[in-house]
């Protein structure tokens, strides 16, 4: 059994490990992998009973790490697949969160990437780690919350899209400059984290703020180039939109710079895994 970090508050802490783009072919994302994938399974508590539901992204019938999980901790009913279908529109992800969301009446929702997400926690959390998330989650006194990264994709250089600085839609360039000045200013420079760049991959937020967030995101970005999100480089899938809102947002949206909740290992070195894993 792996072991995770304890908190200042409680006895065991839950981990959300995210092998974003790169840490595929990491080996310290690989080693948390065969360790997390061959724990033995246990009968977790369902999510639902803290108040807290669960969104990804998946193709129809498509095995993922994520529902792997679910399957593991005995709670795959409680995972929700939200279908998406190909050709992708990587603006489906936005769209089809916004509309889901309505359902949604638990208090908290968590919404995570079905392929490289691992959800698990050390042997004193099982049977309490969505407890042990959403305390931890109250803590960071924000109201959405989405995992950092070390990477900044996309970037206004180029990388991750292909919006031109001088052509057509170039003003989400300039926000994403903006936005880029802000992670460093805030995140790096003024916390000193490593991680401070914002990955949409996972997130968890109150409800009815992530509604709210949703919807602002649709009408003021999304309807108008919707068919624009069937590249991907157009301008880094989703992630480039839900980044530009940051500034606005802040402080009631923010990013998971000391990686309370969520941990990206794109980047990852084992510095950056002392005191979390062992």
């Amino acid at each position: 059994m792996m072991s995770f970090r304890v908190s200042h508050t409680r006895t065991s802490w839950p981990i959300i490990a995210h092998g974003n783009g790169p840490a595929k072919d990491n080996p310290i994302w690989k080693d948390i992998v065969e360790k997390c994938t061959n724990q033995d399974g246990w009968k977790e508590r369902r999510p639902v009973i803290e108040g807290i539901t669960v969104i990804t992204w998946s193709v129809p019938g498509e095995s993922t790490m994520l529902e792997d999980c679910f399957k593991n901790m005995n709670i795959r009913g409680e995972l929700v697949v939200i279908p998406i279908t190909k050709p992708f529109n990587w603006l489906d992800k936005i769209t089809k969160t916004n509309e889901y969301l309505k359902k949604v009446r638990t208090k908290y929702v968590v919404g995570l990437d079905s392929t490289d997400i691992i959800v698990s926690t050390d042997t004193g959390g099982q049977g309490k780690l969505w407890y042990d998330l959403k305390e931890t989650f109250k803590e960071l006194n924000c109201k959405l919350v989405y995992n950092a990264e070390k990477y900044n994709w996309p970037s206004s250089e180029g990388v991750g899209t292909n919006i031109q600085q001088d052509g057509m839609n170039s003003h989400l360039i300039k926000e994403l400059v903006e936005t880029e000045n802000f992670e460093e200013k805030m995140y790096k420079d003024f916390y000193g984290s490593k991680f401070f760049r914002l990955n949409s991959g996972a997130f968890m937020g109150y409800t009815d703020y992530t509604k709210d967030f949703y919807q602002t995101l649709c009408d003021e970005h999304i309807k108008r180039i919707y068919d624009k999100g069937l590249d991907e480089g157009f301008f880094g899938g989703d992630q480039g939109f839900i980044r530009i809102m940051q500034r606005r947002c802040f402080p009631d949206l923010t990013i998971d710079w000391q990686n309370k909740l969520f941990m990206t290992f794109a980047g990852v070195e084992n510095d950056d895994i002392k005191g979390v894993f062992k």
